[in-house]
């Protein structure tokens, strides 16, 4: 866009950030500040004057702004090379607090964050093109965002002209917003804002300089505005009008060759500032949201034409040279949150690709773990009477779990799992669900006679594949060579609706149930107040037909083991050579594939035992040759670390 852009056409967008205690705050130290910093000093590094045109984008062009001065000024290998306004303008609007995309303008924290997550691209990688639709990120640009990452970055208090000052002397140069006036649209060619009262909205820039009258701002409205693209604000107008302010420091590139490097890197002790990890991870996630739909917001949003990369450009070029090409469609379990999902699938990747098996997670932003922990406490407190449950009530603490379950179910219980299910399966059912979005590429790829399709689902995951299954088998009429469940939280009705005509009519090759005993079903507990798994509470509190006790039990679970049994149908199938039931734990050494050592509900996606076993019926084979070891390691919210503070 022209740097003639009338003002009149200008979008003013930039939002303040929302508050957020999460922020890192500047603190002032004793490094000397000058009295001023001359706008000549800052001109000799010849940053280069942008202009965003008409489009909102100015919170992408500030920052691009403070990172092309950056790089320039890197005393090891400096970078004259621009950066892309666009990446920063797209991220920033994935990381920003409003949901979707499908709007201009953005904040300054969400930009920032952008920047910190995945890095900047350059300007010829990713052009600016005004109003342009269906970006994305590729291969090739997330591969030369990580030569350019965000080391550390804080919030500077605004209205602290003693912090800016030191920030400004100790970095030379701060990213900002401000509520802007009609004095932005006449700047004179002397650069300085007269201060009006009419307000215009939000807008970002970069302040580069400063001096007794106020701060000197480099802008993004072309080389024609103010004093050759840069304005002088006083401290008067900034103090009223100020929004936000940043300073950050660059990062140094680095680039991890190994696959368990990607699953350390993106673990809760990295401290997650690295786009070197989200590049190698991007390939294999699929993120949904509400309703069943695209989630394009956050680390690994996802857009209709991220799907289509994923299965028509990524997965070629991983498989061009295997003999077999396994597509591994993986749900996780409703527990999880999306750290811990994405934890998941960094450790499982190096030793699926090792063994040929590239892997796309579903995920589906559940954590019902939290849910269930705080309807848990709220039901306790309700039947808990005033005072300390003394000893001699001990003989009543068998019967609190059938206290809980119904309070359990009024407090919100039964309608958040009814809520979790629906989007679960909305994510096939719905025309513009993710699931569904991505059927359309298996269906392409499975032309090819080497492709195998692979399904495993951990808990709610099952409820997440059972359309899925059905789309494949019918509606594409696919075979899938095998399908594990892992203690799956559907129904015994849903998979003998979803699953069971597929596996009798061998759609679905091998299929392997992995379950608890009840046993240790019953040794299980939920939060510790809860003494009984997971499934039990969905089975007796959360499903259409909730427990009476002495009178029926709850809603038949296809991952309880007393329900496998008592069903003539299930017991049938599991005697027959179409499927195989796993009860754990167990030592089984005669069989690898029947091996699993999980004891509570949530052990089973991190129990090397039932991932190897698992993996080892994926390749029809009864020990996997795995040159790449299979690693666990925590994530900021992983279910062994909550279960772990629980038990302290």
């Amino acid at each position: 866009m022209s740097a003639l852009q009338t003002d009149a056409e200008r979008e003013y967008n930039a939002r303040p950030d929302t508050l957020d205690f999460r922020d890192k705050i500047y603190v002032p130290n004793l490094y000397e500040v000058p009295t001023q910093i001359d706008l000549e000093e800052y001109k000799y590094w010849k940053v280069p004057i942008l202009d965003q045109g008409r489009e909102g984008a100015c919170t992408g062009f500030g920052l691009a702004t403070v990172a092309n001065y950056l790089l320039r000024r890197r005393k090891v290998v400096p970078d004259p090379n621009r950066v892309s306004p666009r990446m920063l303008y797209e991220m920033a609007r994935r990381y920003d607090e409003w949901p979707g995309e499908d709007y201009s303008g953005s904040s300054a924290r969400g930009a920032m964050k952008g920047w910190h997550k995945h890095g900047i691209c350059g300007d010829d990688c990713w052009p600016y093109e005004s109003s342009a639709k269906n970006e994305r990120l590729t291969e090739k640009r997330t591969s030369d965002a990580r030569k350019r990452p965000l080391g550390a970055y804080y919030r500077v208090n605004h209205k602290d002209l003693v912090a800016m000052h030191t920030a400004m002397a100790e970095v030379g140069i701060l990213y900002a917003t401000a509520s802007v006036h009609t004095g932005w649209k006449n700047v004179g060619t002397n650069g300085v804002i007269e201060w009006q009262d009419q307000k215009l909205g939000g807008h970002a820039f970069a302040i580069v300089a400063y001096d007794e009258n106020g701060f000197w701002i480099q802008n993004s409205w072309g080389e024609t505005w103010g004093k050759d693209g840069f304005g002088l604000i006083s401290y008067d107008d900034w103090l009223m009008n100020g929004s936000d302010v940043w300073v950050a420091r660059l990062g140094a590139p680095v680039m991890l060759s190994k696959p368990q490097s990607i699953a350390i890197s993106n673990s809760a002790t990295s401290g997650k500032s690295n786009a070197y990890a989200f590049s190698e991870l991007r390939p294999h996630i699929i993120s949904i949201g509400n309703d069943g739909k695209l989630n394009g917001g956050g680390s690994f949003g996802t857009s209709a034409e991220e799907v289509e990369t994923i299965f028509m450009e990524d997965f070629r070029e991983k498989t061009a040279d295997w003999s077999r090409k396994r597509l591994l469609l993986y749900a996780h379990g409703g527990l999880v949150g999306e750290d811990a999902a994405v934890q998941q699938l960094a450790d499982y990747r190096p030793a699926l690709l090792d063994a040929q098996v590239y892997p796309v997670s579903f995920i589906w932003h559940t954590d019902f773990w939290t849910t269930t922990t705080n309807i848990l406490q709220d039901a306790l407190k309700r039947r808990r009477p005033e005072g300390i449950l003394d000893s001699s009530k001990d003989f009543m603490l068998d019967r609190l779990d059938d206290a809980l379950e119904p309070v359990a179910r009024l407090l919100m219980g039964k309608m958040q799992w009814g809520e979790m299910k629906e989007n679960g399966l909305l994510a096939t059912n719905k025309s513009n669900g993710g699931a569904r979005i991505a059927l359309q590429y298996i269906a392409e790829l499975a032309k090819d006679p080497k492709v195998e399709i692979h399904v495993v689902g951990h808990s709610a995951g099952s409820i997440f594949h059972a359309p899925l299954i059905q789309a494949i088998t019918t509606e594409l009429k696919l075979k899938i060579e095998s399908c594990a469940l892992w203690a799956p939280a559907c129904t015994v009705k849903l998979f003998k609706e979803a699953y069971l005509p597929a596996i009798n009519s061998k759609k679905i090759n091998r299929f392997a149930l992995y379950t608890l005993t009840d046993e240790a079903e019953q040794d299980d507990n939920c939060a510790k107040i809860y003494n009984k798994s997971l499934l039990y509470l969905v089975s007796n509190a959360f499903e259409n037909k909730p427990r009476i006790p002495l009178f029926r039990d709850g809603e038949p679970i296809l991952g309880m083991a007393k329900f496998v049994m008592k069903d003539p149908e299930l017991a049938k199938l599991f005697k027959s050579k179409n499927a195989d039931w796993v009860q754990s734990p167990n030592n089984e050494m005669k069989d690898p594939k029947s091996k699993s050592t999980s004891r509570h509900h949530g052990d089973f996606d991190n129990d090397r035992s039932t991932v190897e076993s698992t993996l080892a019926r994926i390749l029809d084979s009864s020990k996997p040759d795995l040159n790449a070891e299979l690693i666990f390691t925590s994530s900021a919210s992983s279910n062994l670390e909550k279960r772990q503070q629980l038990m302290k």
